[in-house]
């Protein structure tokens, strides 16, 4: 019976305590949300902070938002920092609180710092339906700054100001409220030094004459179009080797299918149907959704979510003639000779980046070099501008056979 009593009272001491921490611990995440200094939410700290900003030559600016479990990605924080003051400004509240912050990033006088932009311009176009003007990309810049591509802002940070930033929180789910403090302090860390580093490369920039060389890409991350998937297109994103034209167009409308369907349930596109999946129920064309399952051509997962009719429907379709995934007649000529001189092109490519201190991908894309290869020079943008002068004159001299590459003292260089 002693025992017995012991064990209930232990039990209701420790429940009693436990109750205590948990609530404690709720108290001190409450009390770090909502008086951490850098934390802004009400409509009059945003003005405020959007009227100092709005005297400033440059911000800098990172987000923080959710795609994991949707289409539509879900905007959570957005980091600024002027040359004063860093803030992190909560996206889930309404968005009339956000109002301040679209007319700052659309102002085009005054210049937004990025790393690695995209993503970031993609979220914030979904939300203010409009695209950020004037930016800068320090990913971009480091590009013609001697760095790798795709160089990380940690390691950027790392290699220019020695300071090492840590990770732990990255992988933080943002819509959660409370925010921790460690929380808070990662998403300033994202803005605070990318001030820095931007001042360090656009040093570097000035001295090696180099700014006009990102110019057109700057201009080019301002343009709507990157940040709207358009469904009839999407398919060109698919990878798949040379396929029959009758598959290429299932592949093509079953794509279309997808993304509207993605789009509607705010689902990730793998969520219904995967590339693999897509690329099976072309070359296996199934005519009966019996098919469909005894061929596991959809997972139970994906089985669930998706209109089989439809699918079904789509196979059926009348062919229309399609003759390759991407740009018809992009090969011309003897495709084995082709492939040698893109060999070759490429070596060309990667002695110019290393002797000039350029990422490959600034001056040309594989495709890039492929249509140079084929002789389709139209369009090029390595055969114009500065990229020209690195690598598009030798490029077509190369191919010309004026110039060849050959090797001394184990290094590839060119000769005459």
């Amino acid at each position: 019976m002693f025992n017995i009593l012991t064990i209930i009272i232990n039990v209701f001491i420790l429940t009693h305590f436990a109750k205590n921490e948990i609530n404690l611990y709720s108290q001190m995440r409450s009390k770090v949300y909502t008086s951490f200094m850098h934390l802004l939410k009400k409509d009059t700290e945003i003005k405020k902070f959007c009227l100092h900003a709005s005297n400033e030559k440059f911000v800098a600016v990172d987000t923080e938002f959710m795609r994991t479990k949707t289409y539509w990605p879900k905007l959570c924080l957005i980091q600024i920092a002027t040359s004063k003051k860093a803030v992190v400004i909560d996206a889930l509240t309404d968005n009339k609180h956000l109002e301040p912050i679209k007319k700052l990033l659309i102002n085009p006088k005054i210049l937004k710092v990025f790393h690695g932009a995209r993503q970031d311009l993609e979220v914030i176009y979904h939300v203010f339906g409009k695209p950020v003007k004037s930016i800068f990309d320090t990913q971009v810049a480091a590009m013609v700054c001697g760095f790798d591509h795709p160089i990380s802002y940690a390691k950027l940070v790392s290699k220019l100001i020695k300071i090492k930033i840590n990770k732990k929180e990255r992988s933080s789910d943002w819509s959660l409220r409370p925010l921790t403090k460690q929380q808070i302090k990662y998403a300033l860390s994202d803005v605070v030094y990318l001030k820095k580093i931007y001042k360090i490369l656009l040093k570097m920039l000035e001295k090696n004459k180099r700014l006009n060389w990102i110019k057109d890409e700057m201009q080019n991350l301002q343009k709507k179009e990157h940040y709207i998937t358009e469904p009839k297109t999407i398919w060109k994103k698919i990878k798949f080797s040379n396929k029959p034209s009758d598959q290429i167009n299932i592949i093509k409308r079953l794509a279309e299918y997808r993304e509207l369907e993605a789009q509607g349930q705010d689902l990730p596109r793998s969520w219904l149907l995967t590339d693999r999946e897509i690329l099976q129920i072309a070359r296996i064309k199934p005519k009966t959704e019996e098919a469909i399952r005894k061929e596991w051509l959809i997972s139970k997962q994906n089985m669930k979510k998706n209109d089989l009719q439809k699918i079904i429907s789509i196979v059926k379709l009348k062919n229309k003639n399609v003759r390759s995934k991407k740009g018809v007649g992009r090969s011309s000529g003897n495709s084995e000779t082709n492939e040698s001189i893109r060999g070759m092109l490429m070596l060309l490519l990667k002695l110019k980046c290393k002797e000039y201190g350029v990422a490959e991908k600034m001056i040309a894309t594989n495709d890039q070099v492929q249509d140079i290869a084929s002789g389709h020079r139209s369009k090029v943008p390595a055969l114009s501008g500065w990229r020209k002068e690195i690598f598009g004159n030798d490029a077509i001299r190369l191919r010309k056979g004026e110039i060849s590459l050959k090797i001394k003292r184990g290094k590839i260089i060119l000769a005459q």
